[in-house]
């Protein structure tokens, strides 16, 4: 199985904090870092495993409020 890469823009808010945003995921580096040229961002890709902890539960997209 290859390792899937994420694009990641890290964006400072206005309160001082930093929050870091997946803005897409690809199916390798070259790919990520292609896409963040496309994109004119300066974001850094990361290895997927790297960024999900083991332990984390993401979030249920269906969920209505």
């Amino acid at each position: 199985m290859n390792t899937l890469f994420a694009l990641v823009l890290t964006i400072g808010m206005t309160n001082g904090e930093f929050q870091d945003v997946v803005l897409d995921v690809y199916e390798s580096e070259q790919q990520c870092e292609q896409a963040a040229v496309e994109q004119q961002v300066a974001g850094n890709c990361y290895p997927v495993d790297k960024i999900v902890r083991a332990n984390e539960i993401p979030a249920d997209t269906t969920a209505s409020f």
